[in-house]
């Protein structure tokens, strides 16, 4: 099977693979998350808010699938200068050795296996920090998976599956849209999403 279109982006520095620095809602609501809190970016590609996040002062631990999309993004860290524990791990491998007090991802979940990322968001909440805050952004099946994507994409959500996993936290910012993006090599997508950043409430 062929490789998704970002791999080949990941192996040349001259161009990204989806947009220049952190991801809008990170750029955005940053300042609510625990100062110097543990950050863990996950499905983080070549690093655009794991970056984001150390410069502003978090200790970040991030991983991703790709190889290339690692070595990338040390690359940038280093001519940045800033230091993130990049690691390259399949999501359905990961366990969780510790809590965080951000744990974020944007593109990835629906890129499992459902009952991969059904188990993982179980994990997050569990290993979250009281007061902390899981920031997620995910496709759903509003619209079909682009005819590239489609051997990619494993489980789109269904729209307000998302927020439901959350309906116990408070959930500080929520979005439900339809949007287009384009990406080296001329590639043009047009995708679902469902975005959100929600607190872990005290017991």
């Amino acid at each position: 099977m062929e490789k998704p279109f970002w791999e080949q982006a990941y192996k040349d520095d001259s161009v990204t693979a989806f947009s220049k620095g952190a991801t809008k809602d990170i750029e955005k609501f940053w300042t609510l998350f625990p100062v110097g809190g543990r950050v863990l970016d996950v499905g983080c590609g070549e690093g655009r808010n794991s970056i984001f996040l150390a410069e502003k002062g978090f200790t970040v631990d991030a991983f991703d699938i790709s190889e290339f999309g690692i070595a990338k993004a040390k690359r940038i860290a280093e001519r940045v200068g800033v230091t993130v524990n990049f690691m390259c791990i399949d999501l359905a491998e990961y366990y969780f050795e510790s809590d965080y007090d951000v744990i974020l991802s944007h593109g990835v979940l629906h890129l499992c296996e459902k009952a991969v990322r059904v188990n993982f968001i179980k994990n997050a909440k569990l290993h979250t920090t009281i007061g902390g805050y899981n920031a997620f952004c995910i496709f759903t099946n509003r619209v079909p998976a682009a005819p590239d994507m489609i051997p990619f994409t494993k489980s789109l959500f269904d729209v307000g599956e998302l927020p439901n996993c959350y309906c116990k936290w408070e959930l500080c910012h929520h979005l439900e849209d339809v949007f287009e993006d384009s990406h080296p090599g001329g590639i043009h997508h047009k995708h679902a999403r469902e975005r959100i950043i929600a607190r872990k409430k005290g017991l």
